[in-house]
């Protein structure tokens, strides 16, 4: 699934669940809910509903993030129905506990 923005283009790392590899909060999961270019540079929000709540996302640099899994579209419409912490944690949970394949 890529979201599609507001300019009609399609954006690969929006709703995204990456792990963070670099900084203080290297290895929590996160949820991408937005990119933006700085110059050269493209930075993603990233929120996790604790350490960073949706209302003060983390700007992160795209290299200090690997990519583990993609929000279903199911997963995606409820983050934007009701964009708040417990929702983020709940969706990120499920990828806390493994490989996608092996939840249900």
């Amino acid at each position: 699934m890529s979201v599609i923005m507001k300019d009609g283009c399609a954006n690969p790392f929006l709703g995204a669940v990456v792990r963070s590899t670099a900084g203080r909060d290297r290895k929590r999961l996160f949820l991408v809910t937005d990119v933006t270019m700085d110059g050269s540079v493209i930075l993603l929000t990233v929120v996790n509903g604790s350490l960073r709540r949706v209302a003060d996302g983390k700007r992160k640099n795209v290299k200090h993030v690997e990519v583990i899994g993609r929000l279903t579209d199911g997963e995606w419409n409820e983050y934007v129905s009701s964009p708040d912490d417990g929702t983020v944690r709940r969706i990120l949970a499920g990828y806390d506990s493994g490989p996608r394949d092996a939840r249900q």
